[in-house]
């Protein structure tokens, strides 16, 4: 077996992989004092204030003098969840298009300063409370932006530095250079890291009187760390800005496809408008001439956006929206099976928002092995490591495999997918094993409520029987959330991957909405003893193992068998061939137009100041405000 392991690996890569080790810590040297520690810091905020602050409002708002029942708490909770999804949706959508990540990063993490101080100020005065958890919402969105922003720049330092490295002559092979930047990325969970830090240093040190000793932590740690992220606006590297949101493309296909809806298919290819790329990715239905990848039949109409109208210029239709080239409708064509795939992940949806409601509302009734409160911050704390545990087992299980000789072989997109897919089936499994591990917990839970005879069995209602089921939802969020995310990239076209962030938070986000209704059912009482949670439970696992199923059809139906190859632009050979000239005043435009839009970016550092000023005005205010009530 020895002698099988030895012969199939590769000794460049095991050379390989501890080279890259140790250059990845070099660079994260030198990038840690140029950008690291700047937002590095705001990103290790908004972390600890996912654990601490967010994660367990819904038992702050149960426990704040019974002034709230279940079924509210539940609501207010999942409203907030919801809000947040739908408003990062949006901010992702204007700073691809308009802002960058820069000037919106600014304006959520002063509304999660604002929540944090209206919160630790409010008493339990719930007009005030409602109104911070809506700027907690606001500001939420900071976080995935500010990762997204941090990621950014540490590999823009990464590229700055290879082709420095290439214009003084290397002779790196590319797949060696792929597995240093792999290695580098491991990097960027270090923020997260020293936010799980903080969390169990506060877990165990502040008192278990009340919240606002905690929020009054995080206010003050945000703030901090948001006046380092302004300090550091003059080293940022500028953002791309994409031509034309990702949205806006969806929206113009639509609408072309929908205004040729009684349009006949076309039975030759140069009835479709290809523009500059070649006439290819094509399959026959009958005797009609459809464009790839294949999608559900709900969605084959997307093809008639690229039908050219007989005697009508195609340039003119183009440009008054009622035309659209065939590259981009194969590029939306390409997002129609992730739709589905995401209907799938409706009952995981569910599961997730189940985690932040009903699963904290159960640990508030079970005998604390600590602190109440406290338990319940080391309940999502490893939730929390067994989800980056998850994402790197896979990581390490892929660069395994890419160690091997005879997997190779193997087209990379395809064996891409095949791993992917298994790997969001696996965490649909434990999405299965948790629902029905909770329902366990909670039968004996309403056992030894009920019966005094059973008070002696500890474990049984003590915080610690919620440990499996905090873990396995961990796992489930890593599998399903990273391998989604992967999935993406490897079936989407890479035009689309801009769309990754938002399509993945309104999949996934949906169950945050979607269970409200549910809260108003038999099941669920005004307290939790009173609840039948057991049956809800038991619910979440049928419909999670009836969803595993429908999911398994359709990733292999249309996800795993349908590949997205790349539109080829015509060659100039082609082109002279055909009898066609390049237009070099186009050429020259185009080229001037990407020199625009690299220059012209949202991250404007002449705002600083301002930024500053609206920083110190809030503690300012915030400050004497807490000097006058006293």
């Amino acid at each position: 077996m020895a002698m099988t392991l030895q012969e199939n690996t590769s000794p460049a890569l095991k050379k390989t992989f501890l080279q890259s080790t140790i250059d990845s810590c070099r660079n994260l040297f030198i990038f840690s004092t140029k950008t690291l520690s700047f937002i590095g810091g705001l990103v290790v905020s908004y972390k600890f204030v996912e654990i601490a602050v967010v994660s367990p409002l819904m038992d702050y708002l149960i426990d704040s003098d019974g002034k709230i029942d279940l079924r509210m708490a539940a609501v207010v909770t999942n409203l907030h969840g919801g809000l947040s999804s739908i408003l990062f949706v949006i901010f992702s959508l204007i700073s691809q298009t308009y802002t960058g990540c820069f000037t919106l990063i600014t304006v959520c993490a002063a509304a999660s300063i604002q929540g944090l101080m209206l919160l630790w100020s409010s008493k339990s005065e719930f007009a005030v409370v409602y109104a911070a958890i809506v700027f907690l919402a606001l500001g939420n969105s900071g976080q995935m932006l500010s990762e997204k922003f941090l990621k950014y720049q540490f590999l823009e330092q990464m590229k700055t530095k290879k082709e420095s490295v290439v214009e003084h002559g290397s002779t790196q092979k590319k797949e060696e250079q792929d597995d240093v930047g792999t290695v580098n990325k491991i990097w960027l969970f270090v923020p997260s890291i020293v936010g799980y830090g903080i969390t169990v240093c506060i877990a165990y040190t502040v008192p278990d009187e009340n919240y606002e000793d905690i929020y009054k932590v995080a206010a003050i740690l945000m703030g901090q760390t948001y006046l380092l992220f302004l300090l550091g606006c003059a080293g940022y590297r500028r953002e791309e800005l994409i031509a034309e949101s990702n949205l806006g493309k969806i929206y113009r296909i639509l609408k072309a496809a929908f205004g040729k809806r009684k349009s006949m298919y076309p039975i030759s290819a140069d009835s479709y408008y290809w523009k500059d790329y070649k006439h290819e990715h094509l399959y026959k239905q009958g005797e009609e001439l459809r464009l790839s990848p294949r999608v559900p039949r709900l969605f084959t109409w997307l093809d008639k956006a690229a039908i050219i109208n007989a005697g009508m210029s195609p340039e003119t239709e183009e440009k008054n929206g009622k035309l659209c080239t065939v590259k981009e409708v194969r590029e939306v064509k390409s997002l129609v099976p992730m739709i589905y795939l995401c209907f799938a992940l409706f009952a995981f949806s569910l599961l997730l928002a189940t985690g932040k409601t009903f699963f904290v509302a159960q640990s508030s009734t079970m005998t604390p092995t600590i602190t109440e409160r406290n338990d319940i911050l080391i309940l999502f704390l490893m939730m929390e490591i067994m989800d980056k545990m998850s994402r790197f087992i896979c990581f390490i299980i892929s660069f395994a495999f890419r160690c091997f000789v005879k997997f190779k072989g193997m087209d990379g997109r395809s064996k891409r997918k095949a791993g992917t897919i298994i790997r969001i089936g696996f965490g649909m499994v434990c999405a299965v094993i948790c629902s029905f591990i909770a329902r366990y917990v909670e039968v004996r839970r309403l056992k030894v409520n009920k019966n005094a005879e059973l008070q002696n069995l500890a474990f049984t209602n003590s915080t610690k029987a919620l440990v499996p089921q905090f873990s396995l939802l961990g796992m489930t969020q890593g599998f399903v959330e990273g391998g989604l995310t992967s999935l993406f990239h490897g079936h989407v076209a890479n035009s689309m991957w801009f769309f990754e962030g938002s399509f993945s938070e309104l999949a996934i986000g949906s169950g945050k909405l979607l269970i409200i209704p549910i809260v108003f059912s038999n099941w669920i009482e005004d307290t939790v003893n009173a609840s039948h949670l057991d049956r809800f439970y038991l619910m979440l696992g049928i419909l999670n193992a009836v969803f595993l199923l429908g999911f398994l059809y359709y990733s292999i139906r249309y996800a795993y068998k349908e590949e997205y190859p790349q539109d080829e632009k015509v060659t100039v050979e082609h082109t002279l061939e055909h009898g066609h000239q390049p237009d070099p005043e186009f050429s020259s435009a185009l080229g001037n137009n990407n020199e625009t839009q690299l220059v012209d970016q949202g991250n404007n550092s002449s705002l600083y100041p301002l930024y500053l000023l609206l920083y110190l005005c809030y503690f300012l205010f915030f400050y004497s405000g807490k000097g006058n009530a006293k």
